[in-house]
């Protein structure tokens, strides 16, 4: 036997459980109309009529009474199993993959103060500068930098990005040196794709080139460029979502107040349903404060 569509079905149970079409349509979120025909369609295809209207009221029929309970249930059931399988895994552990140099920089460093506020879940880290693949369960949050735009996944950004040019308060008392002892000073340069127009930018607002710069160090890899910038042995550009922690303790400064705003920025990234689990919930809202304090 062919079923009537889905579709039909399920605005047929939400104007029998409503007693009312206009009520129907707004649980929907579809006009009246739609309701209408999409009964109209059902009734068609089942060949007798399902609800008695009149001025006051929409009620079922004897035939919209027989027919309510198995569709109520049917619809009940496959809520149960869609939950089956949207339900958290292992809610007391974390299965966390980050970029090498977030994962260094940040989490590392910071991830006591979330174990302190739920001693009761472990963590496990995966870093890696690839998005993975969620389907084998290995993982349940992803952070990556990027643009937020991922196929079949939700992405909820973090913090809108900034590059910096920053060195360590070591090396400079004043965020605002001199040119000429700028240009003296090491630059420690990470070439990633997205620092590049910043540098430029820096360049063409105080009427310099970038060969007018003493660079001592060329890498894809931020980590090693931020750890010796805060060691005072040079200068770089940075996405500050790197870097905020040091600048509000003022390990770092923020030279010359340069900002230039990032084309990527800092995502949470998972399948919508693993932003329901409450472990994954107690970890975004902890990122949200990180990220916003100071």
């Amino acid at each position: 036997m062919k079923l009537p569509p889905l579709k039909s079905l399920s605005f047929f149970l939400a104007a029998a459980r409503n007693k009312s079409f206009k009520s129907a349509a707004q649980e929907l979120f579809v006009t009246q109309a739609a309701v209408s025909q999409q009964i109209r369609l059902l009734e068609e295809n089942l060949q007798c009529q399902l609800f008695i209207r009149d001025s006051k009221q929409t009620l079922l029929s004897n035939e919209g009474e027989r027919l309510f309970p198995f569709i109520e249930n049917a619809f009940s059931q496959i809520s149960q199993g869609i939950s089956l399988l949207s339900a958290e895994p292992d809610p007391n552990t974390l299965k966390i993959t980050s970029l090498h140099s977030f994962t260094s920089l940040i989490l590392i460093p910071k991830i006591n103060e979330f174990q302190l506020m739920y001693p009761e879940m472990m963590l496990q880290f995966s870093p890696s500068n690839q998005l993975v693949d969620f389907k084998d369960n290995n993982v349940d949050i992803a952070i990556r930098r990027g643009k937020g735009i991922y196929q079949g996944l939700e992405s909820r950004e973090l913090i809108k990005d900034e590059v910096l040019l920053v060195a360590s308060s070591l090396l400079f008392e004043d965020a605002f040196p001199s040119m000429d002892i700028l240009l003296k000073t090491p630059m420690l340069l990470d070439i990633s794709s997205d620092l590049k127009p910043a540098f430029e930018l820096f360049c063409n607002q105080y009427k310099i080139t970038v060969d007018d710069f003493k660079i001592s160090l060329q890498t894809t890899d931020s980590v090693p460029v931020i750890e010796k910038t805060i060691a005072g042995q040079g200068m770089c550009f940075v996405s500050k979502s790197l870097v905020f922690e040091r600048l509000n303790e003022g390990t770092l400064i923020n030279l010359f107040d340069f900002s230039a705003q990032s084309p990527i920025s800092l995502f949470l990234v998972a399948p919508p349903k693993n932003f329901q689990w409450e472990k994954v919930k107690k970890f975004e809202a902890w990122l949200n404060v990180l990220f916003n304090s100071g």
